[in-house]
């Protein structure tokens, strides 16, 4: 929806409309961006990654893959497995190089992969808790 659009709905300037979004936006809150489906756009492997890292250097190990282009989802977690993954390939050869690389990481004991074998929902309108009133941005 266009600026002016959500401006004349809500009741109030285009200009606010812009500095709250710019708000929302340089504080993290959302990101505007079209989300694709991997298999149709030609990633041909989607593959989730868990590792099993010591716990003394789960924050180096982070910083490391946060380097690795090819990760589109790194998430630290409590318990085992130490991170998750999340990655799309065009092919097995690009996922076996994407993990050599991460087989190099020190302070990781255990690799886990698999192979999503089909996307049943990928949703992200999950809203915010206590709905849309509880973030307010000046």
């Amino acid at each position: 929806m266009a600026n002016s659009e959500i401006a004349k709905q809500v009741g109030i300037s285009e200009a606010t409309v812009r500095y709250r979004l710019k708000k929302l936006i340089d504080g993290k809150y959302i990101q505007i961006v079209a989300v694709g489906n991997p298999f149709k756009l030609g990633f041909g492997i989607a593959a989730s990654i868990s590792l099993f890292v010591e716990m003394k250097q789960v924050d180096q190990v982070i910083r490391k893959l946060e380097k690795l282009d090819r990760l589109s989802y790194i998430v630290r977690m409590i318990g085992e497995p130490s991170i998750e993954l999340e990655t799309y390939v065009e092919s097995i050869d690009e996922l076996h190089e994407l993990l050599t690389e991460i087989e190099k990481i020190e302070g990781i004991t255990k690799i886990k992969t698999s192979f999503i074998r089909k996307i049943i929902r990928e949703r992200y309108d999950w809203g915010t808790p206590g709905g849309p009133s509880n973030v307010q941005i000046d």
